[in-house]
């Protein structure tokens, strides 16, 4: 009696295995236009730009300074909105082209410390 409730039990937790399971990993596919794969592209690009400006060591020491996390920082970017992506690459736009100087990176810091504090990631400005 067991072996034949075990059997039974056995045989339509197969049948819903083998129905359910092949219709789980289908994959969906669509066209999309060249103005939305350049929009993604640009928006890669960047989100790099801004993660290699984070990289550097006086900003990273300037982020630790302030009490940021280098990667909390680093993991946020890409969690920005186009628009504040826009914005900061505007920004980068304008630093010089030799390299970033002393202001330049503080400004880099606090455009990047308030988009931390706007999302309530950071408590930096409370404290002043």
């Amino acid at each position: 009696m067991f072996r034949e409730l075990a059997a039974k039990t056995l045989c339509l937790l197969l049948a819903v295995t083998m129905t359910v399971v092949p219709t789980m990993n289908t994959a969906m596919a669509g066209v999309i236009s060249t103005d939305e794969a350049f929009a993604s592209e640009a928006r890669e690009s960047r989100i790099d730009e801004v993660q290699r400006l984070l990289s550097e060591d006086h900003v990273r020491s300037t982020l630790i300074r302030y009490g940021v996390d280098p990667e909390i920082a680093s993991g946020r970017v890409a969690a920005l909105t186009d628009a504040e992506l826009m914005t900061l690459a505007a920004r980068l736009d304008e630093l010089p082209t030799g390299g970033t100087g002393v202001v330049e990176v503080v400004g880099i810091v606090t455009i990047v410390l308030i988009v931390l504090e706007l999302l309530d990631v950071t408590d930096i400005f409370k404290s002043f």
